[in-house]
């Protein structure tokens, strides 16, 4: 009886030790993708995120437009993204705070057909969601 009571706390405390490394493992990943500076101008804005990864968009390249809603992960706290897409691989997530503190929205607001009525519906959509808000009209 004492052997399997023994196997049975290694495997409790096995079990802890693992779960402990993955909210650490976790945590590691969402320090690295928090946003530490978020740059606009008349060209681009751009992302700076703490483990030293940046991205980018200019505004000419600026393709689509979404929001994407959440209340997991770093981005809990906004509640919201803002996708600036160039392409399937190419873009920029801005927190719907600093878009609004940096004047993202402002220029978005310039883009051609933009509305943003639609932008402010899905920013008030509950998470999770993802709604697109603009794409750049063909020609």
């Amino acid at each position: 009886m004492l052997p399997l009571l023994v196997v049975g706390v290694a495997a409790v405390a096995g079990l802890a030790g693992f779960l402990a490394y993955l909210r650490s493992a976790r945590d590691q990943r969402a320090a690295a993708a928090a946003t530490v500076g978020l740059s606009v101008d008349d060209e681009r804005v751009e992302r700076r995120l703490a483990d030293g990864r940046v991205e980018m968009v200019r505004w000419a390249e600026l393709r689509e437009v979404e929001v994407i809603t959440t209340d997991i992960g770093v981005h809990r706290d906004d509640g919201a993204l803002i996708v600036l897409g160039v392409d399937d691989t190419h873009g920029c997530l801005v927190p719907s705070r600093l878009a609004a503190e940096r004047g993202v929205i402002e220029r978005l607001a310039g883009l051609p057909g933009f509305d943003t009525r639609r932008l402010v519906e899905a920013l008030d959509q509950p998470p999770p969601s993802r709604t697109t808000c603009w794409s750049r009209p063909e020609g």
